[in-house]
């Protein structure tokens, strides 16, 4: 048998890729899916949506109803107003409370053990829909944030749906959508990992007014944000040796993340330095066989030096993990 492919055969054993979510398992997260309407102080209505996490108990992003004078929330055509909130503004992570909402909550999963390439779904009311919209795609990255994770996937999200549900393939509540970026034409979806939402429930102090007191961690200047999010104006304006200084900063805290270490590569990629590009990619796919991202430069690295096994191995193990991308090897 052919080295490369029997290659090919030991990876995908590792990678045990899972089915899509069911049809019923999407629809039975519909009912812990809720609207959110806010007023602010000059009348003026706006929308996002929120996910049922405990019996009275509704998560949404924080800046959904930062500083309203009034909020509600809607669910088969009822409106229920809450009567506190559990906030953390940082985290952009806001739990209302309420009584008698009789709602559905959601499951809530593990992120322990979460791994890359894992299917997914958003569910929200995305658009200001009149039903929960989903979206599907794969966790593409796992950030270590204030003592917690925030999950990066390639699962779409738009205009009022933030504190909508990221759920994994069995319906259980894996983040909240909560804010993208798009860097080079791609976008990056973020969600705060349901570990915040199951830590506010058991440690959040209970308040009662919207005032928001901190700014979200994505609202800060561009050297306060977390790492994930300052590499993205480098790579969209193409500012390589920005990107390198910055992963090395966040190589410098966190030596052994895949993030880290892949952005690094990925400016040494763009600077020239394929060596030694190649050595942190492949780092990274040794400790992490689902790093899609590092199969991929890779095979771009063979496709340079006219190494043509390396490159049939490399994409054929790229388009394993997500077939989406034939177009960019086809590049």
């Amino acid at each position: 048998m052919p080295r490369i492919l029997l290659i090919v055969i030991s990876v995908l054993v590792a990678l045990n890729l899972q089915a899509a979510p069911t049809t019923a398992i999407l629809f039975s997260t519909n009912p812990s899916i809720v609207k959110v309407h806010v007023a602010n102080k000059d009348g003026n209505h706006g929308v996002g949506s929120g996910v049922v996490v405990a019996k009275d108990y509704i998560v949404t992003n924080c800046h959904v109803i930062a500083d309203a004078q009034g909020v509600h929330v809607e669910k088969y055509g009822v409106s229920y107003p809450p009567e506190s909130l559990i906030a953390n503004w940082k985290n952009d992570l806001c739990i209302l409370k309420f009584k008698y909402t009789d709602l559905k909550p959601a499951s809530l999963g593990e992120t322990e053990s979460l791994d890359y390439e894992t299917n997914v779904f958003t569910k929200s009311y995305g658009g200001n829909s009149t039903r929960p919209q989903s979206s599907f795609g794969n966790i593409k990255g796992i950030f270590n944030f204030n003592g917690f994770k925030v999950i990066q996937s390639s699962a779409s999200f738009t205009m009022g749906a933030s504190g909508g549900g990221l759920f994994n393939d069995r319906g259980e509540l894996l983040g909240i959508t909560t804010v993208y970026l798009n860097p080079r034409g791609k976008a990056y979806y973020f969600s705060m990992s349901v570990d915040m939402i199951k830590d506010m429930l058991k440690n959040g102090e209970e308040i009662s007014v919207t005032t928001q007191s901190e700014r979200p961690f994505w609202d800060n200047p561009e050297e306060s944000q977390p790492f994930f999010m300052q590499v993205a104006g480098p790579i969209k304006n193409k500012m390589w040796v920005k990107l390198e200084n910055i992963s090395k900063d966040w190589m410098a805290q966190e030596p052994d993340s895949d993030e880290s270490n892949f952005y690094y590569a990925l400016s040494q990629y763009y600077l020239n330095n394929l060596t030694v590009a190649q050595k942190k990619f492949k780092k990274i796919i040794k400790q992490n066989k689902k790093h899609t991202a590092s199969y991929l430069y890779l095979y771009k690295i063979a496709k340079k030096n006219n190494l043509e096994k390396e490159m049939q191995k490399y994409k054929k193990l790229t388009l394993l993990l997500d077939e989406t991308l034939t177009i960019e090897i086809d590049e």
